[in-house]
């Protein structure tokens, strides 16, 4: 997007808030299986959304939608946190358990507030001396900056934006959703005997999905975004390298199926085993095929390479 620098609006409602949160969380800590926590009208304990950070500790989300005027359509510059409220949101995070909340963030649409800042920071200098989990506010400035530096969100969120300014880019869109389809576990590291975690061919599939609707969808099954199928990329031989990368993808589901057939792949609920030292060196080399060709096309849109041990 070059030195483009563009106003993002927040979200219009409180719900279109929260899944852009989602779609925040599932881009800077990829696959960690964030959850809207329940549905409207249950009581939610202080979160909206809950997941894993990228220390792997278990953190909750309140989302915040504040209205940017008043009845008199006057523009509202103060937070609408409070310290009042804050406390209330701690005092209810803290009876979740199984797993406890290691940190809390109270994610939202007002502008940066050192009123705020000031008794959050009080709030955490007593919390830290009983061992408590520390809380932080993200500010809407704070979400400016990261649609700037991650493209997926300018693309999923802004792309209308994008088109009013003709800088829209229908290739970024699908490349970049198919970027973040390969940046889940299942494309991360080399497999062995014995993979922690049973949804390696799940992940499979969705990423095929993702090449030929454009929809992509996280872990739990829950959509994160839509795009474009491969189909529309404007670019003959990206498309083709794309076809390529899924026909390889339906290669390993097809030696995935034979080895359960087979009995030398055994899965387990939360494990995988793979007893034939052959397969996961051909599940190992495909899977670094596919990224390779996948880096070459984002190196030639300019966009962040996929990073995993594979390559």
């Amino acid at each position: 997007m070059g030195n483009l620098n563009l106003t993002f609006l927040p979200p219009q409602d409180w719900q279109a808030f929260e899944k852009f949160i989602k779609g925040v969380v599932d881009v800077i800590w990829k696959q960690e299986g964030w959850q809207i926590y329940g549905r409207s009208g249950q009581e939610q304990a202080g979160i909206d959304l809950f997941g894993y950070d990228e220390q792997k500790r278990f953190t909750a989300i309140q989302c915040k939608k504040k209205n940017l005027t008043n009845a008199q359509g006057k523009l509202l510059k103060t937070s609408l946190l409070t310290k009042k409220l804050i406390d209330n949101e701690i005092s209810l995070a803290e009876k979740v358990r199984s797993p406890e909340i290691e940190r809390l963030i109270f994610a939202t649409t007002s502008s940066r507030d050192t009123h705020v800042l000031d008794f959050v920071r009080k709030i955490n200098d007593e919390r830290v001396k009983t061992n408590k989990f520390l809380i932080e506010v993200w500010f809407w400035e704070d979400f400016q900056v990261l649609i700037e530096n991650h493209i997926e969100l300018m693309y999923w969120y802004y792309s209308e934006l994008l088109e009013s300014i003709h800088k829209y880019d229908k290739n970024i869109h699908i490349l970049s959703m198919l970027r973040q389809a390969f940046t889940r576990p299942a494309f991360s590291r080399e497999m062995r005997r014995e993979e922690s975690g049973g949804d390696f061919i799940q992940a499979i599939k969705d990423t095929m999905e993702a090449i030929t609707t454009g929809k992509l969808y996280n872990r739990r099954g829950h959509l994160i975004t839509t795009s474009y199928e491969y189909k529309k990329i404007t670019n003959q031989t990206w498309r083709n390298s794309i076809f390529q990368i899924y026909n390889q993808l339906d290669q390993i589901r097809k030696i995935y199926q034979q080895g359960i057939i087979d009995r030398t792949i055994i899965e387990h609920s939360a494990s995988l085993e793979i007893l034939d030292d052959r397969l996961s060196d051909k599940f190992n080399h495909i899977r670094t095929e596919c990224l390779t060709e996948m880096n070459k096309i984002l190196t030639e849109l300019k966009l962040e390479k996929i990073d995993s041990e594979l390559i």
